[in-house]
């Protein structure tokens, strides 16, 4: 037997701690016998399992891929200096990386005795290894289109494994390649084949799946061993089922990725395979959760909160963490944990540098501040703002600007708009969509078939692109313009959503019995019989107690005056609670809220403004004919006295000096 095989012969020459050595370099578990010959066909059988030939050309040098190559492409030899000269390399330096490849039993030498130099030594590959190894290129992404078709191209019934014969539950009257090709690749054959799998092996295919149907060897071994699972047991096994394709190809070194065919990218579309709960994890009770408008009335809570009680910058130049915490309890608490790894993002974090995209906040000194033309923002309409705040998002990352990193949103940055777009194509395709089928279209789509791809930059591309298409569904969340289920993370279009990207009828009238009005002014609200902008009034004006299928509020004091605070107007409010309550509202409850309405105990502290005094009021009369109406004057406080807008003092002093009034500066 020996004199048939060279790779035989080879492994004879070797003692068994050697072989024990070279069976380690191919990751091939211990050895099985304490006898050297039945150890020798062991490992002759082992390197002809392409499993292990793979994971062995996986870990050569761009350098010795070229030299191996290029042995491979001349025939299985080359003498060292025709390999020296291929690879431009002096032949020291190249037999360095021949005794590397001989030690992986991957090449033999056989010298030239005739001679005194080495170059003419010849270096063959071992003609069984040879013809195992594929030398394609991955030309316009091919090698990551795998179908069951290309698998079994020329292939018999015959060769197709009995594990995927079983997985499918492949009928015995199947006589050809074709017709199984027809079964293995319907609904049901896939439904079966996924139930036979074990855990792990169902997780490893989700890993795949979700990074587009194709996953770097390496990610995917590290999952498997850090799943305490053992690698050379689970790859072949999805193998054998033909539920993966163990693909490699030649890009300057050997490549090696699992790719899912694409008939089963498919129906994994249709039929998302649910990853495993590890034992001891708190699953989320079932719901629907969607966040409406909650995050723009907070945005408007944050600007009445900053307004009232002043945000103080730590010496790091971040919001105090107790102010954090204070804000928190302020504002209502939208559902943002979507991303379970993201569900202590603080939302003063997301709502502070939307207030700086649209010129609201700025930083004086140590503290926050507010700019810009407050009343009239809080006066819009609550969808006037929320287009107003999502396409400033959208523009976000167009605009070439470094703000102080109070606001950046480093937690969760903003999305980039080509991405979201994506996302919210597939949601309106699918109706009802998995979070994992949009992470594995997007990738597959705009990461592994985008031109330029290089399989090097896969893990570090592939991390980019997961944190953009989460950014992506985290606004779409936040925004109220999804619905998720949980526990299982299924998407849909909420009515917002469908208002906005769909241009929608939103219900604007609220069932007469909507909400129920209790004696202690508590107020139970029906969330199917009020509309959006109802429950939006609802949590303006009052404070939000509880929410299980039915809202429940109390009619507070401070919470309505907040409400009037906000920009929201009371008759408004009034009328609601008249059409949508289907008792009468009490007159003693009427007259509470007129008279919790009615001047408001406002206190105004202005900082950016200026007094200019005068002693005679005729004076003062003269000096505002010539400056009143030219948005100067911010308030006239006194017959001698008005408050000007800081960044207008020279103005002031220009025309007193034109009217030769004399100026007296105090700064």
């Amino acid at each position: 037997m020996s004199g048939e095989s060279v790779l035989l012969q080879e492994l004879e020459k070797l003692e068994l701690n050697d072989l024990k050595k070279t069976a380690a370099l191919w990751n091939i578990p211990k050895l099985p016998f304490k006898e050297k010959n039945k150890n020798v066909k062991f490992l002759f059988d082992s390197f002809l399992d392409e499993f292990y030939l793979k994971g062995v050309l996986e870990k050569l040098t761009v350098l010795q891929v070229n030299i191996y190559t290029s042995i491979l492409k001349n025939k299985n030899v080359l003498t060292l200096g025709e390999i020296s000269r291929k690879v431009n390399i002096p032949p020291i330096n190249v037999e360095m990386e021949l005794n590397l490849l001989r030690k992986y039993q991957l090449v033999y030498q056989r010298k030239n005795r005739e001679r005194l130099t080495n170059n003419l030594d010849k270096y063959h590959a071992f003609d069984e290894l040879a013809a195992l190894v594929s030398l394609d290129q991955n030309l316009k992404g091919d090698k990551y289109k795998v179908s069951v078709e290309k698998l079994l191209d020329r292939k018999k019934l015959t060769d197709i494994s009995n594990e995927w014969k079983k997985a499918v539950k492949a009928p015995a009257k199947i006589d050809s390649i074709r017709k199984f090709i027809t079964h293995a690749t319907s609904d049901e054959a896939y439904e079966a084949a996924i139930l036979s799998l074990s855990e792990l092996e169902r997780d490893t295919v989700v890993r795949i799946y979700l990074s587009g149907g194709a996953a770097d060897a390496d990610d995917i071994r590290s999952f498997i061993v850090m799943s305490r699972g053992k690698y050379e047991t689970i790859i072949p096994a999805l193998v054998e089922k033909g539920m993966i394709a163990d693909v490699c190809f030649v890009e300057e070194k050997f490549v090696r990725i699992f790719a899912l065919p694409e008939e089963l990218l498919k129906y994994i579309q249709n039929n998302p395979i649910l990853p495993s709960v590890k034992k001891g994890t708190r699953q989320r009770q079932e719901k629907l959760a969607t966040n409406e408008l909650d995050f723009f009335l907070n945005t408007k809570k944050l600007l009445s909160y900053i307004s009232r009680k002043g945000l103080v910058l730590a010496k790091s130049g971040k919001v105090k963490q107790a102010d954090h915490k204070r804000t928190e309890q302020e504002l209502l608490n939208p559902d943002i944990s979507i991303f379970p790894e993201k569900s202590q993002i603080y939302q003063m974090e997301l709502i502070l540098p939307i207030l700086k995209l649209l010129n609201l906040a700025d930083i004086k000194g140590e503290n926050i501040i507010l700019r810009g033309d407050l009343d009239g923002f809080l006066a819009k309409d609550i969808f006037e703002i929320m287009k107003l705040v999502i396409h400033e998002v959208n523009e976000a990352r167009m605009k070439r600007v470094n703000p102080p990193e109070v606001f950046q949103p480093t937690e969760m940055p903003f999305y980039d708009k080509m991405i979201l777009d994506k996302c919210v194509n597939l949601i309106i395709k699918s109706k009802r969509i998995h979070l994992s089928v949009i992470f594995s279209n997007i990738i597959r789509e705009h990461l592994i078939f985008s031109p330029g791809f290089r399989t090097k930059n896969f893990q570090t591309d592939l991390a980019d692109l997961r944190k953009e298409i989460m950014s992506a569904i985290f606004y779409l969340h936040l925004f109220g313009l999804l619905e998720v289920e949980y526990p299982n993370r299924f998407l849909t279009l909420s009515k917002l959503g469908e208002y906005f990207f769909q241009t929608g009828e939103l219900a604007g009238v609220t069932e007469k019995g909507g909400i129920t009005i209790n004696p202690d002014f508590s107020v139970i609200a029906f969330p199917e019989k009020v509309s959006i902008y109802g429950i939006h009034l609802l949590k303006a004006f009052t404070e939000l107690k509880d929410y299980d299928r039915v809202y429940t509020f109390v009619l507070t004091k401070e919470a309505y005056q907040l409400g009037i605070l906000l920009g929201y107007k009371t008759n408004e409010f009034v009328d609601f609670l008249k059409a949508s309550s289907r008792a009468e509202l009490a007159q003693n409850l009427l007259f509470l809220l007129e008279d919790w309405g009615g001047n408001l105990p406002v206190v105004e502290v202005a900082e950016d403004c200026v007094l200019v005094r005068t002693k005679d009021q005729n004076v003062m009369e003269l000096l505002l004919g010539q400056i009143k109406g030219k948005k100067i004057v911010l308030d006239e406080i006194g017959p001698t006295a008005v408050l000007v807008d800081k960044t207008r003092v020279q103005d002031v002093i220009t025309v007193a000096e034109k009217l030769n009034l004399i100026i007296n500066l105090t700064r």
